[in-house]
């Protein structure tokens, strides 16, 4: 199977603010909390996250780190970059943000005591490469933490989108979800971050749940903020009720009693130590 990654973009508005309206409340930001939470930033350091997205995880190491501490944040997305910009100042250290890529990464060499990826590896066209840049601009003895999801049947809500979206004749739609899941093993992701010049390597696999307390509505909306939305958006009104239709009964089985969509997430968590 051939997917056509070009597709699947988030240089779109509607994916950036669909993202931070519905993804980022229930999925990124518990899991951002919690990256940083495991990498124990100490106060008054300089710190990178890579992959920014709009802002999640480095409003999270912005406070953590404190005001006498800096943040960097970098991500490819313009829309990303200008919906985090948009945001009222986090309490802590000050962050700069910049549009541009992963590689190469705009800053000198041993800049950052510390760097973040949430779930940004699996999108850049050279994950070797990218991890080789972190490195470069860490410290010696700097900290790297990075997430990446596991394989769509591991994380349980958007596993019942994508077969909603096959069920309503959409393959195509459903081929570019498998995207951001990509099938690589902890010890494969290790074998990566060694290659780049990271040592004390460790990744074990994360579960966090997931809520939409909307219940199945909600969790349709998230699909706005992955870069899916702007395609359905594109469908005609049949194929949609079809799809929302599709959505309803696969997820049938994971609404709760209390009229919300539950289901796990699983990520690789990687740290490790330039």
């Amino acid at each position: 199977m051939t997917i056509d990654r070009s597709k699947f973009q988030f240089t779109s508005e509607m994916v950036s603010r669909g993202y931070d309206e519905y993804l980022v409340p229930h999925l990124f930001g518990p899991w951002a909390e919690a990256l940083v939470a495991g990498m124990k930033a100490g106060s008054g350091i300089r710190a990178l996250d890579v992959a920014c997205g709009p802002g999640t995880v480095a409003r999270v190491l912005a406070r953590v780190i404190g005001s006498r501490g800096q943040v960097a944040a970098i991500d490819a997305s313009p829309s990303m970059i200008a919906q985090a910009q948009a945001k009222n100042e986090v309490s802590g250290a000050p962050i700069a943000y910049t549009v541009g890529p992963a590689v190469p990464l705009p800053y000198p060499d041993e800049s950052f005591s510390v760097a973040t990826c949430q779930q940004g590896l699996q999108f850049f066209p050279d994950a070797h490469a990218a991890l080789a840049e972190m490195r470069r601009v860490l410290v010696d003895g700097g900290r790297l933490a990075l997430s990446v999801w596991l394989p769509l049947s591991e994380c349980a809500v958007f596993n019942a989108f994508g077969d909603a979206l096959r069920a309503a004749d959409c393959g195509e739609l459903a081929d570019l979800l498998t995207i951001p899941f990509p099938h690589w093993t902890g010890s494969e992701l290790a074998d990566r971050a060694r290659r780049a010049g990271f040592s004390s390597v460790d990744v074990k696999a994360e579960t966090r749940e997931l809520v939409f307390p909307g219940g199945p509505a909600q969790a349709i909306q998230a699909l706005a903020g992955t870069p899916i939305g702007p395609l359905l958006a594109a469908l005609d009104p049949t194929q949609q009720a079809a799809v929302t239709a599709k959505a309803e009964e696969a997820s049938a089985s994971l609404v709760t009693a209390d009229g919300a969509v539950r289901g796990p997430m699983r990520a690789w968590i990687l740290r490790a130590r330039a």
